[in-house]
């Protein structure tokens, strides 16, 4: 896939992301939406990493994401997750990292959001929807259970390798924190930081 086709898709990804937040809110909910666009960054480092995006919608009943990752291994899994600090105030930097999420206070939990396989350009596009008080996909780390306020959460929209497809794993590669890993390394490979 062509950067154009990919960032065709990410458009379109976008619109159908916001159409289904507009359709699930009520009109005096859908007053009270946030978008905010911020580029994916190479995890643990901090860089932006080239021709990348993130789209976060929140409305009062949940959010929803797009994201266009870049400069991925061709064929290899890569995992969307959702990391949820509800009560970023209380992390101990700004923004919130992994070492806030056993904080009780910060009420921090990390979810599942969608699966792909990495094309031959080392492109991915991802989609994902999360309403509140929904905990299916959890991945063991945090302190909470779920979204409880989308307009006052930070959200990090984080790229997770599984490496490559094992025949037989790949359900699991694509949905679960550790799936595929070992015999593969799986680890965060690109992040996106949403501010309340």
């Amino acid at each position: 896939m062509d950067h154009a086709r990919g960032y065709k898709l990410f458009a379109i990804l976008t619109l159908l992301t916001t159409a289904l937040l507009v359709q699930r809110a009520r009109p005096a909910q859908a007053e009270s939406s946030k978008t905010s666009i911020q580029p994916l960054l190479v995890y643990g480092v901090g860089s932006v990493v080239p021709g990348t995006g993130s789209i976060l919608v929140r409305t009062k009943e949940g959010v929803g994401a797009t994201v266009h990752a870049f400069g991925l291994v061709p064929g290899n899994v890569y995992t969307l997750w959702w990391g949820i600090f509800n009560n970023p105030k209380k992390c101990a930097t700004n923004p919130c990292s992994p070492a806030d999420l056993p904080n009780p206070d910060v009420q921090a939990v990390v979810l599942w959001g969608s699966g792909q396989i990495a094309g031959d350009d080392g492109t991915a596009d991802f989609g994902a929807f999360r309403a509140v008080g929904d905990p299916s996909g959890q991945a063991g780390l945090g302190t909470a259970m779920a979204l409880e306020e989308p307009l006052k959460a930070q959200i990090h929209l984080a790229v997770r390798s599984h490496g490559s497809v094992i025949p037989g794993m790949l359900s699991d590669q694509l949905s679960t924190f550790n799936g595929g890993c070992p015999p593969n390394m799986c680890m965060n490979v690109q992040v996106a930081v949403h501010e309340p």
